[in-house]
């Protein structure tokens, strides 16, 4: 499967980047950033793939530097509870994903690229 440069495309690629500038910038104080860094992951080339929020926690799937994925549960009601990370590679990940998700997850390689 290619990018073709379509609509879906193109909005999923400003998500990302939005999403991106939120968590991951600089002068960022996201949460999830921080538990990232503290478990040893580098969040200069991450993106948020998909964001789940529950009533007392976020799930996150995050693509680390285009070349594997973490799944990270942060409960919001708790500080000091200790974040979940769990590292999956790309080819498990993509095993029966659909063709949307697909997509997504090509789009979010092509901008680690563009961005590295």
């Amino acid at each position: 499967m290619r990018l073709i440069g379509s609509k879906l495309e193109q909005d999923y690629r400003e998500e990302l980047k939005a999403s991106r500038a939120f968590h991951f910038s600089a002068n960022s104080q996201s949460r999830l950033k921080e538990v990232l860094q503290s478990a040893g992951y580098s969040v200069g080339n991450a993106l948020v793939l998909h964001w789940t929020p529950d009533q007392s926690e976020d799930f996150y799937t995050v693509l680390i530097e285009g070349a594997f994925l973490a799944a990270v549960r942060i409960d919001r009601s708790d500080a000091g509870d200790t974040p979940s990370i769990k590292r999956y590679e790309l080819r498990d990940y993509l095993r029966g994903l659909s063709r949307v998700y697909q997509v997504q997850l090509l789009v979010a390689q092509d901008l680690v690229k563009a961005i590295s």
